[in-house]
């Protein structure tokens, strides 16, 4: 059986619903320090270098021992496979500026020698069987499963290998962060919206954590660093107008 990582869903999706209509969007031109253009970056590595980051395996067996030993993260399970979801993830995937960026990540991706197949690594495997018999006695409910989640989930990280600074200096990641950045008005349009509301009443009723998941998205893609008591991002230079 295959299971998609619902907390994963906001990376994934990106290419997870390629448009029916192709935009041409102009190449990115990159120039060094002093005006001449500069070699250009591969953002087919590059961005694989950043997916390879995510520690698949670990949150596989997390995902595993709870989905098979813990009822009320099964219940979990069926609010995010429920057609209610499903709907919704359409609906984010069909906004005008997700596909945008759909469409410039899969066109950079082709452009450098790769293609959005990258993002199969992210995908989870789940098996039927315990492993271990030990794994029903140690679970602990949504929120147990939520704080080993974040426990081996390198969000820091993932965001330094993407957010322009002295140690990230790739023209394409630095163009991508812009652009995942400038999703925040979007995010909170449907989330705002009346499905939006009604997958996450449903979440949080069957005990997921909203607040937490909604400050760990916001953290990971660069609208906010409340998450770990900074002061709030500057996203407004990022913003589309």
């Amino acid at each position: 059986m295959r299971f998609y990582g619902f907390t994963l869903l906001a990376l994934s999706c990106l290419v997870a619903f390629p448009g029916s209509t192709s935009v041409q969007l102009a190449p990115i031109r990159i120039f060094a320090a002093n005006g001449t253009q500069a070699a250009p970056s591969n953002f087919a590595l590059e961005l694989r270098g950043v997916i390879r980051q995510v520690p698949v395996g670990q949150i596989e067996k997390l995902v595993q021992t709870y989905l098979l030993n813990d009822a009320e993260f099964q219940g979990l399970i069926r609010a995010v496979n429920s057609l209610a979801a499903y709907r919704f993830i359409r609906q984010v995937g069909n906004q005008p500026e997700v596909r945008q960026l759909q469409q410039w990540i899969t066109q950079q991706l082709v452009l450098s020698g790769g293609s959005p197949k990258i993002f199969e690594y992210l995908e989870l495997e789940i098996k039927v069987f315990n492993k271990y018999p030990y794994w029903s006695q140690i679970v602990n409910g949504i929120q147990g499963f939520q704080q080993e989640f974040v426990q081996i989930y390198p969000v820091q990280l993932i965001r330094s290998l993407l957010e322009p600074s002295s140690t990230q200096t790739s023209p394409l990641l630095s163009e991508l962060w812009r652009r995942l950045v400038a999703l925040r008005p979007v995010y909170e349009r449907v989330i705002a919206s009346p499905q939006g509301k009604a997958i996450t009443g449903e979440l949080q009723r069957v005990g997921l954590d909203v607040n937490g998941v909604d400050a760990f998205i916001r953290y990971q893609f660069g609208w906010s660093n409340a998450t770990w008591g900074a002061p709030s991002y500057d996203y407004s230079d990022y913003l589309y107008y």
